[in-house]
């Protein structure tokens, strides 16, 4: 899913003076989204509206902000969070994510932590920290990590024990490192993995 909505949006940037073209890689991209929340089975009160993905489309965002409970586009990360009045409820505290596009090029990228943070196959996370952008927790408390796409970057990696490991590398030892913040004391926190 990620690398056919990628693809519209490089589409979109292609096609974008034409304007059938442009039309069709739209409609497209709309029809993607509404496939993919049809099968990760999303409500339709938590998707975008087509005027949204429109808009969204149009103006080939790398960045965007959506309500803290919508369904995120694949491709995308959540990289902050924000108040945002046309988000309905909120008291004082963030109820909107910002998201980017996940970069693929081995750049390390920071992303909020939490259950509706998303890590896609092929990308690691190599560390836990705390980031002023995500309004997760309280205090200094850890609430982002550090995510990189390992494919395009280095055959070997010391990752933390919370990522996932891409399909085409192998765990091997595993340790502590001061990045990965996952568990209590100074317990194995990470392990070292490799491409096969």
């Amino acid at each position: 899913m990620l690398k056919s909505t990628l693809a519209l949006l490089i589409a979109g940037c292609v096609f974008g003076s034409t304007g059938s073209h442009a039309g069709t890689a739209e409609q497209s991209f709309i029809d993607q989204y509404h496939m993919d929340a049809q099968i990760h089975q999303i409500p339709g009160d938590q998707m975008l509206s087509d005027q949204r993905l429109s808009d969204m489309f149009r103006a080939q965002s790398r960045r965007m902000t959506i309500c803290r409970g919508d369904f995120i586009p694949d491709g995308y990360v959540i990289t902050g969070t924000t108040v945002n009045f046309d988000c309905g409820s909120w008291q004082h505290s963030d109820n909107a994510y910002i998201l980017t596009v996940a970069p693929k090029s081995g750049a390390l990228f920071n992303t909020c932590a939490g259950h509706h943070s998303r890590v896609y196959d092929g990308f690691v996370i190599i560390a836990n920290i705390y980031n002023p952008a995500c309004n997760f927790g309280s205090g200094n408390s850890v609430n982002g990590s550090t995510q990189v796409y390992a494919d395009k970057y280095r055959p070997s990696f010391t990752v933390c024990a919370n990522s996932p490991i891409p399909a085409n590398y192998t765990r091997s030892r595993h340790h502590f490192s001061s990045s990965c913040r996952v568990g209590i004391g100074m317990a194995n926190n990470a392990y070292v993995i490799t491409r096969q």
